[in-house]
């Protein structure tokens, strides 16, 4: 499918946010991202633009183009909605994996076991973000995919970071993911990445509740 400079340069940019290449508050600035992808200022202006609309960038005359700040507020109902379209995702990827698809999963897991253990949570949380993709992707429904894109790049703070244990559960809950998706058992998979979205909303919901209390005594 054609796509134009613009479009490219977003694609560029919202990947670059969920795979944490960019932290939230990182600045953009135009001349660099031009040169780096080699096309010229417009097509970066259009692609600023673009995600600034759409609630991802925002922009000031004293700080430039910046991703936005973590939105707490907003919180529950992305993960709500992505428990949803997410699980969707998942029973529709199913019947759809193919053995490579399986076996690459198996890897990005081992991946993220290990990385658990060395305490790399960078590198978490591009594996965790390319292990949800390889599944939503195999569902062949560019419309969801690009919802559920969106929908994490609104909220790319990872709660792999900075929640205890929540990585090595996490890790827990993706075992049992991916055994439900070799068995070929799209409910049971689907129902289980419902689950495991609903379990990381919960635990963000302590940590916020935590945190806002040692705020306020």
């Amino acid at each position: 499918m054609y796509k134009s400079k613009k479009d490219l340069v977003v694609d560029v940019i919202r990947e670059a946010i969920l795979s944490g290449e960019l932290e939230p508050g990182a600045r953009l600035l135009q001349e660099d991202l031009a040169e780096r992808l080699q096309v010229s200022s417009t097509p970066v202006r259009e692609a600023l633009r673009q995600l600034e609309s759409e609630g991802i960038l925002q922009s000031s005359p004293n700080r430039g183009v910046r991703v936005v700040e973590v939105n707490f507020s907003a919180v529950r109902e992305i993960y709500q909605i992505r428990a949803e379209l997410e699980a969707l995702a998942t029973r529709c990827a199913v019947p759809r994996l193919t053995s490579a698809d399986l076996a690459h999963l198996r890897r990005l897991q081992a991946q993220i076991v290990a990385c658990i253990q060395r305490h790399e949570l960078k590198e978490l949380r591009r594996l965790n973000y390319d292990l949800h993709l390889t599944i939503y992707q195999a569902a062949a429904m560019p419309e969801l995919l690009r919802l559920i894109r969106n929908l994490w790049t609104k909220f790319p703070w990872d709660t792999l970071h900075v929640l205890p244990n929540r990585a090595f559960m996490s890790a827990d809950e993706h075992a049992r993911l991916l055994a439900a998706l070799e068995a070929g058992d799209a409910q049971r998979a689907g129902g289980l990445m419902r689950e495991h979205i609903e379990l990381s909303a919960r635990a963000l919901d302590v940590y916020l509740a935590q945190r806002s209390a040692e705020a306020a005594a």
